[in-house]
């Protein structure tokens, strides 16, 4: 990343969560440090936070995947399985829409952070992810190398593939990115715009929530009827676009509709504790904050479901399933703050 300078680089985060355009946040500060015009491409809430951290860099919408998972860990595969043909329509949409950009912006690069069709031959085209493999529910299983060979034939329309991880023993997202390879793969360490700042926001837990419906707002209820009636101070942030950012306040627990990036890092700061999904983004914060979390990873989101358990090896992280919350989420508080 550092040898991009003095040059045009279009950085397309995809907007499934905001996760992958946080962990842009780094990458775009990188690449204004070393004198380059970043032009954003992206859509919906992760083009709205973009925006907001960069208002004065020029940003292109491209269409939106619009991707929606199920209640539960069968209904959200298959529904993933049946939202593939609009996935692959949209990649193909985006080819076009590559071309465009680098001919508009004269770009000598795109950084697509999970967009698989956001590669141009008119410049050196970079793919963004920590999924090499792609991990499956266990029934289908069987089909995880079937599933690596398409995911490495994309991957492979680009230049060069950046995996935002260690590359040795103590790396974070485990087999997802250290059991098979693509080529012209490059492991270039977490990202993540966090900072250790002294806080004036102070709670026992912070819960953030985030991704796609209805798993959001399922996780949002399971949450409003327990941090309110424990012994600690919480602040829930409902992760949800508002006019108004107004907080409520319900026993012991305080709910805001959404934070800033600022507000969010304040958050993290000052929190004994940290509840979320186990997105990859929020794990590679929590990383560089050296924060102890929760982990509740979505159902049917197997790759959140492997990264649950292969973090609560580690010393800061516990995972609990989201059907088990109302049980072991007050036995976890109790053992971590107590």
């Amino acid at each position: 990343m550092h040898q991009i300078k003095n040059s045009t680089v279009i950085v397309a985060p995809l907007d499934w969560g905001l996760g992958h355009a946080t962990r842009c946040i780094a990458i775009i500060k990188t690449l204004l440090q070393n004198s380059n015009r970043c032009i954003i491409a992206s859509s919906g809430r992760s083009l709205e936070l973009l925006k907001q951290e960069f208002p004065m860099l020029e940003c292109e919408e491209i269409p939106s995947y619009n991707i929606r998972y199920g209640k539960n860990t069968f209904d959200t595969f298959f529904k993933l399985l049946v939202q593939i043909p609009k996935a692959l329509f949209v990649k193909n949409t985006e080819q076009n829409i590559a071309n465009t950009l680098v001919e508009k912006y004269n770009a000598q690069y795109i950084i697509s952070d999970n967009r698989f069709g956001m590669h141009s031959p008119l410049c050196k085209s970079i793919f963004i992810t920590h999924q090499i493999r792609i991990r499956l529910p266990l029934l289908v299983r069987p089909f995880e190398r079937l599933f690596f060979t398409v995911n490495k034939a994309m991957i492979s329309q680009f230049d060069e593939c950046w995996i935002p991880d260690y590359e040795d023993s103590d790396n974070i997202s485990g087999m997802l990115s250290h059991s098979w390879q693509v080529p012209n793969s490059y492991f270039i360490g977490p990202l993540s715009a966090r900072k250790q700042e002294h806080s004036l926001t102070n709670y026992d837990v912070v819960a953030i929530l985030s991704g796609p419906e209805p798993q959001r707002g399922m996780f949002e209820q399971l949450l409003r009827d327990i941090l309110p009636d424990l012994p600690y101070s919480s602040c829930l942030v409902q992760g949800i676009p508002a006019l108004h950012n107004q907080s409520t306040q319900v026993g012991n627990c305080t709910i805001q509709p959404f934070a800033t990036n600022y507000e969010i890092n304040q958050l993290l700061n000052g929190a004994k504790i940290i509840l979320s999904r186990s997105g990859y983004s929020s794990i590679m914060d929590y990383e560089k904050l050296q924060l102890r979390a929760v982990l509740v990873p979505t159902p049917g989101q197997s790759e959140q479901e492997y990264l649950g358990k292969y973090l609560s090896k580690k010393l800061r992280y516990w995972t609990i399933a989201q059907n088990q919350l109302r049980k072991k989420l007050p036995e976890v508080l109790r053992e971590i703050l107590e």
